[in-house]
C-alpha cells in the first residue's frame, strides 16, 4: 500500500517552530493572564480581533502579537482560519483567550521534539476546566497540529479541525502530547452568557443544515445546560438518529459523548423506554 503523504510540501518548507493562534473580541480581562506564558513558550502569537471596543488590541500588541482584524459574522471558524493563513511556523497551537498555558521553561524544545518524532498530523492536549467552586474538570481537545493548508477549522461555533484531519489522514490518528491549558472561563462566571450566544448560532446552523449531527448534539447540550431540558433532549435524539443513518459514523469523534448524554437525558426525563431504544440502537452499530 502506498503510504499517504504526511504534509503538503508548502507546509514542510515553513521554519520549525510553534505559532499560537487566538481570536476574540473584548477579551481585555483575560489577555494579561493568557499571553505571558504563551509569549515565553512559542515563536509567535497570531491574534485575530473581531471588533473589540475595549483594550484587547492594545494589550495584544503590547505582548508582541501579530494582530489582524476581521468583522464578526457569527462564525468562529472564519477568524481562526484567517489566523492559520497568517501563521508562519510549522506547528500550530490553538488557544482561547480565557485559557492559560501551564508554564514550562522546556515547553518549546520538548513539544517540537515530540512532534518531530511523530507522523501524526495533529495531537491531543489536556484542558483543565476550572469551575466556579474551585473544582477542575479535565477534558481533551485537538489543539496542536501541523501548519498544513489541508487542515482548516469547520463549523460556525464549537469550531474544530477534526473533520479535516480525519478526512485527509484517516489512517494516522491524532496522538496525545504533553500540553496542558487551564480554562478560566467557567470560573469567571461568563459561561451562561457565552452559551446563550452559542445557542443563537447553533439554532441558525441547524436550521440551515438539519442533517448536522454535531450541530444538533451541541445545540441539545447547550439547551439542557440553560434549563431547556425537553428541547435539548429532542435535539440529542435527532443527533443520535442522524448518526444511526451515517455509514461513516466511526469518524465522529464525539459519538461516545453523544450517546452517553442522550441516554442520560432520557433517564433524567423519566423516559426509560427512550433510553432503552438508544441502547438498542447503539448495540447494532
Amino acid at each position: 500500500m502506498i503510504p499517504e503523504p504526511l504534509v503538503n510540501p508548502m507546509a514542510s518548507d515553513r521554519p520549525e517552530g510553534i505559532s499560537a493562534i487566538l481570536m476574540g473580541r473584548d477579551e481585555a480581562r483575560f489577555l494579561p493572564l493568557s499571553l505571558p506564558p504563551l509569549r515565553r513558550a512559542v515563536d509567535e502569537i497570531v491574534f485575530v480581533d473581531t471588533g473589540s471596543t475595549d483594550r484587547t488590541v492594545e494589550i495584544a500588541t503590547e505582548f508582541g502579537c501579530r494582530v489582524f482584524h476581521l468583522p464578526w459574522n457569527q462564525d468562529f471558524s472564519a477568524p481562526k482560519n484567517l489566523a492559520l493563513d497568517k501563521a508562519g511556523y510549522r506547528f500550530i497551537l490553538n488557544v482561547d483567550c480565557d485559557e492559560v498555558l501551564v508554564d514550562d521553561p522546556e515547553f518549546r524544545a520538548r513539544i517540537l521534539g515530540q512532534c518531530r518524532a511523530s507522523r501524526a498530523p495533529a495531537w491531543i492536549i489536556r484542558i483543565d476546566n476550572l469551575m466556579a467552586d474551585g473544582q477542575i474538570h479535565p477534558s481533551q481537545a485537538l489543539r496542536l497540529f501541523r501548519n498544513d493548508p489541508r487542515i482548516r477549522f469547520r463549523n460556525p461555533v464549537h469550531e474544530g479541525i477534526a473533520e479535516s484531519v480525519y478526512q485527509h489522514w484517516p489512517n494516522l490518528p491524532p496522538e496525545p502530547v504533553g500540553v496542558v491549558l487551564v480554562h478560566h472561563g467557567y470560573s469567571a462566571g461568563l459561561n451562561k452568557e457565552k452559551i446563550r450566544r452559542n445557542v443563537r448560532i447553533l439554532r441558525k446552523w441547524v436550521a440551515d443544515d438539519p442533517g448536522t449531527v454535531y450541530g444538533r448534539y451541541k445545540l441539545g447540550m447547550n439547551l439542557r445546560f440553560l434549563g431547556f431540558a425537553t428541547e435539548g433532549l429532542f435535539h440529542l435524539e435527532q443527533a443520535i438518529e442522524l448518526a444511526d443513518k451515517d455509514t461513516d459514523r466511526g469518524s465522529l469523534t464525539f459519538l461516545e459523548e453523544l450517546v452517553t448524554n442522550g441516554y442520560r437525558a432520557c433517564v433524567e426525563a423519566g423516559l426509560p423506554d427512550k433510553a432503552e431504544r438508544i441502547k438498542q440502537t447503539v448495540s447494532a452499530w
